[in-house]
């Protein structure tokens, strides 16, 4: 089935995505604490950043690759990925309206993510209603 080929490339793709965005962030702390507006003080404050992003990427594309290695199935792979993200999404525009703005960095990186997050919805609806009709 296509549907489980395209599934497959979407887990390895997000996989992927989670742990280099993790390492890049590692690898120049200062450009990306820039990029979303942060600072920090001193080496704990980017200690404190490092641990709390890098340690949350990396623990979900793990978690990604660990699911599908072990149930051999991307749609629970994909659940985690889409799941966080539609997170991330709810969390930017909640956090936007708490401060009363939305950011072209916030609507940048919303964009994004929908387009993540669509792509994840689609092919877990897809899977599920090939999974129906086969039935």
């Amino acid at each position: 089935m296509k549907i489980d080929l395209f599934g497959k490339i979407y887990i390895a793709i997000m996989s992927s995505y989670f742990i280099i965005s993790a390492f890049n962030a590692l690898v120049d702390i200062d450009a990306k604490l820039a990029r979303v507006g942060l600072s920090a003080v001193d080496s704990n404050g980017k200690v404190a950043f490092i641990l709390i992003y890098c340690s949350l990427m990396i623990s979900i594309g793990i978690s990604i690759a660990l699911l599908f290695y072990y149930c051999k199935k991307w749609q629970y792979s994909a659940l985690i990925a889409t799941t966080t993200i539609v997170s991330f999404i709810s969390f930017r525009i909640i956090g936007s309206a708490m401060l009363g703005t939305l950011t072209s960095t916030q609507i940048s990186f919303i964009a994004v993510e929908v387009v993540e997050a669509s792509i994840g919805i689609f092919l877990l609806m897809k899977s599920q209603s090939n999974l129906h009709s086969s039935n």
